[in-house]
């Protein structure tokens, strides 16, 4: 029975160690805010090439998360790239 804890622990201990790891090299990835660029709903329309309407659908189907500062929509980077991805994914585009 012995054993059987000892494999236990030596997993679980082998996991814990894999977890940390993963977290520090992901703390490494993230930029500082100062860093990140922030995309307004406007740079979204023209860069993406996407019209007004479709840019309200991509709203309502929680496709695009903005941020909401002072009344105006704002994405990071990152989510643009994330929300283009799932798209893909998706098979739509």
């Amino acid at each position: 029975m012995e054993k059987w804890f000892d494999k236990q622990l030596a997993i679980l201990t082998a996991i814990y160690d894999a977890l940390i790891k993963f977290r520090q090299q992901h703390n490494r990835m993230i930029k500082p805010l100062q860093e990140r660029k922030l995309w307004t709903k406007q740079d979204v329309l023209d860069r993406l090439n996407m019209s007004e309407r479709t840019y309200k659908r991509n709203l309502q189907t929680g496709l695009l998360k903005p941020m909401r500062l002072n009344g105006f929509d704002e994405y990071f980077e990152e989510d643009l790239l994330e929300a283009l991805e799932e798209s893909r994914r998706k098979g739509r585009i």
